[in-house]
């Protein structure tokens, strides 16, 4: 579930359709939870689905670590790639604002934090700084340090900020994750 400051918004070219913060959220703000209304599909059944599908799937899921595809139900689809996102999935059911994000900004990860197929490449235009002009797998590893850091250091500004969605977190997840992302801050050095 996306969290309920969010609203979708007509941005015009390059992005077209947005999901915005309708108020501030805090860095920390948990902002969007799996639920229980949102798909999961196995890559097996993905595979076998008609041609017509692909380019939806492309479009609206995306892959979890273990591969398989997720549908959210809600305007979470609509949310926006950035090459410097304001939010980070994280491999424990929710994503999580690792800035500060004013209303009316809209909400943005990075595509290629979705465990993108080997092939697939996107052109961006999403006009960071570092904008990268394409986001494939391959961005995966070299930039996968510096999105721990970004959520551990967000998870560290979580208990101070309202946090409307953390009901719908996986029992545990919350301690798993701040076990987690410590671990992988100190590999880093």
């Amino acid at each position: 579930m996306i969290h309920p400051d969010t609203t979708l918004a007509a941005l015009g070219d390059p992005l077209g359709i947005a999901l915005v913060a309708t108020q501030p959220m805090p860095k920390g703000t948990v902002v969007w939870a799996q639920d229980e209304l949102d798909r999961v599909l196995p890559a097996a059944q993905v595979e076998r689905l008609p041609a017509l599908f692909g380019q939806l799937r492309i479009r609206f899921a995306y892959r979890d670590t273990q591969g398989d595809y997720r549908l959210p139900w809600d305007d979470t689809r609509f949310m926006n790639h950035s090459c410097e996102p304001n939010c980070v999935v994280t491999a424990f059911g929710f994503e999580i604002a690792v800035r500060d994000i004013a209303a009316r900004e809209p909400l943005t990860n990075d595509y290629a934090s979705l465990h993108l197929e080997d092939d697939e490449r996107i052109e961006c235009a999403c006009g960071a700084p570092r904008c990268r002009g394409s986001v494939t797998s391959r961005d995966f590893a070299p930039l996968s340090h510096e999105w721990y850091a970004s959520v551990r250091d967000a998870l560290s500004h979580a208990a101070s900020v309202p946090q409307p969605l953390r009901p719908l977190l996986a029992a545990g997840a919350w301690d798993a994750a701040l076990a987690y992302y410590d671990v992988m801050r100190r590999s880093d050095g």
